[in-house]
């Protein structure tokens, strides 16, 4: 882990701290503040913003699908699993974010049905003129980003809302006997709640801040000092607008929102150092292929600046590299005919 990254983390530490404590204090004054249920902008990132863990988990499934090769004996079976498998996401993904607007359930299924008519096909078109080497650099990076998503969006987030069982603000507000008791501080777990009562963490968050992922980009492919500001601005003010909108629409308080960038946060950073830092056991796995090596010559992932030093110091203490013996012997023996 270099050092730059030692203290951007320590930094979002630090500020997750304090945004923390202040939720402690004033989550309560800060929501009557913000709370604006109109907010057509907010509402209608509830709807699509979730977007983020569903189209990395599809878009592995469709670079795995490219990857199988024809002389596979289980080729047809694989590539209809994965051809579903990367359906599924997009049917979820149109049920949750028609869920908070339409409560027929036909009526849900219809838009799950249409997202995964209109998203999976694209998905494909995206990766299937890619070439080897690009697919799989492509698995690679998916593979993380997927990893980070199911455990902080679908596993983490989900599992500490129905045990903190916290009621939400605009739960709160509906309620004809509402009472200032009903709300609870974050660092309260109200227990198990199966109907509502799921405030804390805000899982919108968490899967807007897995968009971090893209700040691990430059881990596989070539990018560009210019082109990494660029992602990392777009993607701290998405996940900006993201925890404003939920706040706005009485959906979570500061901590929620707090809570769920945390979570989405430090899986991101755990995962990348195990993932690359630490093992690098899938990229092993990915690039370093027989048939990778006689195809298309196995290009190398980006070094990280102490390898490239350590390699261009030993090739410079290597000098240039002896002629094979064959061509020395052959050289000897055309000068010998010429004699």
């Amino acid at each position: 882990m270099t050092k730059t990254r030692k203290i951007l983390y320590g930094s979002m530490l630090a500020l997750i701290a304090v945004l923390f404590v202040l939720g402690s204090f004033f989550d309560k004054t800060i929501a009557d503040l913000f709370f604006q249920p109109e907010n057509i902008m907010a509402r209608l990132m509830e709807s699509v913003g979730i977007f983020t863990p569903f189209i990395f988990i599809s878009a592995t499934f469709a670079v795995l699908f490219f990857l199988v090769k024809g002389e596979d004996k289980y080729r047809t079976l694989k590539k209809t699993l994965l051809a579903v498998a990367a359906v599924i996401p997009y049917l979820i993904y149109g049920y949750m974010a028609s869920e908070t607007y339409l409560s027929v359930l036909w009526a849900r299924a219809l838009v799950a049905i249409g997202a995964a008519i209109v998203l999976t096909p694209l998905t494909f078109l995206f990766f299937r003129n890619k070439g080897e080497v690009e697919l799989r650099k492509y698995s690679i990076f998916l593979i993380f980003a997927s990893i980070v998503c199911v455990l902080s969006s679908l596993l983490l987030v989900n599992v500490l809302k129905y045990i903190w069982g916290r009621v939400r603000y605009r739960e709160m507000i509906a309620d004809a006997d509402y009472l200032l008791t009903d709300f609870t501080p974050w660092y309260h777990i109200n227990g198990f709640s199966l109907h509502g009562h799921h405030s804390f963490p805000s899982g919108h968050t968490c899967s807007a801040t897995n968009l971090l992922v893209l700040c691990a980009a430059d881990e596989v492919f070539e990018v560009r000092s210019g082109q990494k500001k660029t992602v990392i601005f777009i993607v701290a003010l998405y996940i900006f607008a993201m925890a404003y909108s939920r706040l706005v629409l009485g959906a979570h308080f500061l901590s929620d929102v707090t809570g769920g960038f945390f979570i989405g946060f430090l899986t991101y950073a755990v995962a990348r150092y195990v993932y690359f830092d630490k093992t690098r056991l899938v990229v092993d796995a990915i690039m370093r292929t027989n048939a990778l090596e006689s195809e298309e010559g196995a290009e190398a992932l980006p070094l990280e600046e102490s390898e490239r030093e350590e390699s261009e110091s030993a090739t410079e203490g290597q000098g240039e590299e002896p002629l094979p013996e064959v061509i020395v012997e052959s050289a000897h023996k055309s000068g010998e005919e010429e004699k």
